[in-house]
């Protein structure tokens, strides 16, 4: 045996956490998730710098959790001017406003106040020219194409659909495109629906873009009724694609642009498994089987609930062989995967005790939704410090333990497989009360419910469905949404069902418009 065997369940149930358990662990995302909890516990000053300067990577969440330990009056300062609301920054020194001014907060000034602001800021000159574009009264009359860039993002959303929704020339975009940023660019053109800087850019040249930007604007093409270039946009996607998905999501559009069998017959014989492969082997009524369900037994002296213990596994994962037994069975599955370099699937079904109580639908979406969260790996941990297979924030774990009559609740307990089960189900029933529908509980359980409501639901009430769900604004749920509906089907069917992906698009198009009438 390998010498991974030797990284044993560690002791981490103690409610305290110390200094030295700190020191003792190795750098990384894990240990600052418990300097962020230790940061919260009854602690000096000197701890709590101490602490900060065993940190990985400074997040605002560790920061503000410092700043409220230290008793350094610059600290506390820095806290006081990030937070500063925008009608406070004109009675703000300069040093206060070089750390709190942001280009959002300038354009919902009025121009005196702007220019007071921009006075104070003379002894900070890097600062005063990194915001010098809002100072005029239309921020988006930039000729230089990295200062254009770099103000339409400071800007925000608000305010890129207030000053930035115009045509361009065919001249600048050809700049623009030029700089590393575009690609951003023309996705928050697309998704934020700035109508007329979207429509411009249709007048680039598909050869010219990369293969994100050419899909993007196809389905830019597509929502104003441009079916041919859409489908010169698409072809240029296609071809530069790297990602065998990217390349699928292509060829599906072509074909529906098209109705040509040569593209429904690339996308039989990819070898991925995405919404795409999977829509094509439903239209050409072909079983898809390119998945597998892996079964395992017997235990290895490993314990994936600690967390320091998956983080170095995960840095460097074992063979598949060393893994394949029935507790490390999430982690076989990783490494299946890669060792296939993708092309083989595994579905593992582990939590059968947990989920007795739940219906195949119920169950299927707890399964899809772990395995995109974390892929069953019980100890993970997120940059956003979401904790557990099941990848709970730790505002909802609290809220949840308490709702659920939890007594001295700690966050490690997530890391419990019945406990994250347990939390998952509650949850999942207050989505499904709000929106009965796979894809938008993934939608709200990545971006939130509010968000779903805001800026999902509208679009499937607008558009195809399909358009729809390449329409998000955030490019992580946006994928999030299509993954797990994936993963949905295919335990549905491993599970003794067969649901089919074109009506239950259809059924989102029809609830979004439900939903959207009740309001």
């Amino acid at each position: 045996m390998r010498l991974f065997w030797l990284l044993l369940p560690l002791v981490l149930l103690a409610k305290e956490i110390s200094l030295q358990f700190l020191e003792s662990k190795p750098r990384g995302l894990t240990r600052d998730y418990y300097i962020w909890r230790f940061l919260d516990q009854k602690i000096t000053s000197q701890e709590a710098q101490r602490a900060l300067e065993l940190t990985d990577r400074v997040t605002y969440k560790i920061f503000f959790r410092y700043a409220k330990k230290s008793q350094n009056p610059d600290i506390q300062k820095i806290v006081q001017c990030i937070r500063l609301p925008a009608q406070k920054l004109p009675l703000a020194d300069g040093s206060c406003l070089a750390v709190g001014v942001s280009g959002a907060k300038l354009l919902s000034l009025s121009q005196k106040q702007k220019e007071r602001i921009f006075q104070k800021l003379s002894a900070f000159p890097k600062i005063k020219r990194k915001f010098s574009p809002f100072l005029p009264k239309d921020p988006a009359s930039q000729n230089d194409p990295k200062q254009f860039l770099r103000t339409f993002f400071m800007a925000g959303k608000k305010y890129r659909a207030r000053f930035f929704d115009h045509n361009l020339s065919k001249a600048f975009l050809q700049k623009l495109s030029k700089e590393p940023s575009f690609p951003r660019f023309v996705r928050y053109c697309i998704t934020e629906d700035l109508k007329k800087p979207a429509l411009s850019l249709l007048l680039l040249d598909p050869q010219k873009l990369d293969a994100q930007s050419d899909f993007l604007l196809a389905m830019e093409a597509i929502r104003q009724g441009f079916g041919s270039i859409a489908l010169s946009f698409l072809q240029a996607s296609y071809h530069k694609s790297y990602y065998q998905s990217h390349k699928d999501r292509a060829l599906l559009w072509m074909y529906r642009l098209t109705h040509k069998k040569e593209y429904l017959k690339k996308l039989l014989h990819s070898w991925d498994l995405d919404l795409y492969v999977l829509l094509a082997h439903e239209w050409a009524h072909r079983p898809f089987t390119n998945y597998e369900v892996p079964v395992l037994k017997g235990k290895a002296p490993i314990d994936l609930s600690d967390p320091f213990v998956c983080e170095a596994m995960r840095k460097k994962l074992p063979p598949k062989e060393h893994l394949a037994y029935r507790n490390t069975q999430s982690l076989y599955a990783v490494a299946l995967e890669k060792e296939s370099r993708y092309h083989e699937h595994p579905f593992i079904l582990p939590y059968k005790p947990y989920l007795a109580d739940q219906n195949i639908s119920q169950k299927a979406l707890i399964y899809a939704l772990a395995r995109q969260e974390s892929r069953f790996v019980p100890g993970s941990i997120s940059r956003s410090f979401a904790l557990g297979p099941l990848q709970f924030m730790p505002f909802l774990a609290k809220h949840t333990a308490k709702k659920l009559g939890y007594k001295d609740f700690d966050l490690d307990m997530m890391f419990q497989e019945p406990v994250a089960i347990g939390f998952a189900k509650d949850h999942l029933r207050y989505l499904t009360k709000k929106l009965d529908h796979p894809l938008f509980i993934a939608y709200a359980y990545n971006g939130g419910i509010g968000y779903t409501k805001r800026e999902v639901l509208p679009l499937f009430g607008k558009y195809d469905p399909l358009l729809a769900m390449e329409l998000v604004s955030h490019p992580e749920t946006k994928e999030y949404g299509k993954k797990v509906l994936t993963n949905y089907i295919i335990y549905m069917r491993i599970l003794g069902k067969d649901p089919k992906l074109t009506p239950l698009l259809r059924k989102a198009a029809s609830l979004s418009r439900s939903l959207d009438e009740r309001k």
